[in-house]
């Protein structure tokens, strides 16, 4: 019987972190993916933990090693074979799901007052991160797996003011609207463009469930 493990690498993303700021506030909370500690006290509800959990548990009685790769809001397109034939987005989903939003009331949006804060990488960063991830595996049998196998994909973080912004500047520029401010959804809007309809709630969750339960 083989006593080798098999290594799992998991695409989670970092709406496991959010919170329900609802644009009122900056979080306070700065977490640190080495520090898994820290990261056991996200509660199961959050967005991807429950999954999470259940690889991690494996990991913990010996089935396989397990390595979570957590990307933030990931800008760049990517360009490559999958996304030519169709078959892989060429670009995320939260800025478009925004945009696409905007667009169609006529001006830039937030939730709020835009205040909180989200991570962001650049889709060649995740891409290098896989790749020295997997080397490190490969070459270093101490590489953090399960608990301590936690990797957060992130290079910098913007405010959802700041994002809304530039739509908005775009939106005055290509003569989509005239207001270069971007101005709060209502609850409306919120039900209309991302179908969610709880409040508080903050852009990153509502986006969250907008692609992870479909609607």
């Amino acid at each position: 019987m083989s006593t080798t493990k098999t290594n799992v690498f998991i695409l989670g993303a970092t709406g496991v972190l959010v919170d329900n700021a609802a644009g009122a506030f900056a979080g306070e909370t700065i977490y640190d993916d080495a520090n898994p500690a820290q990261i056991e006290t996200l509660a199961p509800s959050q967005p991807h933990r429950i999954v999470d959990l259940e690889l991690l548990k494996g990991d913990a009685a010996g089935y396989v090693k397990t390595y979570i790769v957590l990307p933030s809001t990931i800008y760049g397109l990517a360009l490559n074979k999958l996304v030519k034939l169709g078959i892989q987005n060429p670009h995320s989903i939260q800025i478009p799901a925004l945009i696409d939003a905007s667009l169609d009331r006529g001006e830039g949006g937030m939730i709020g007052q835009g205040k909180n804060i989200w991570p962001n990488v650049h889709i060649d960063d995740v891409a290098d991160l896989y790749i020295i991830l997997y080397d490190s595996i490969k070459t270093n049998p101490a590489t953090g797996h399960g608990r301590e196998g936690i990797y957060f994909g992130e290079n910098g973080e913007h405010t959802l003011y700041e994002v809304g912004k530039a739509v908005s500047e775009a939106l005055v520029e290509f003569g989509k609207s005239k207001n270069p401010e971007p101005t709060t959804f209502s609850k409306e809007d919120i039900d209309k463009y991302f179908g969610v309809g709880r409040e508080p709630l903050s852009f990153e969750y509502a986006v969250t469930l907008f692609y992870f339960v479909g609607l």
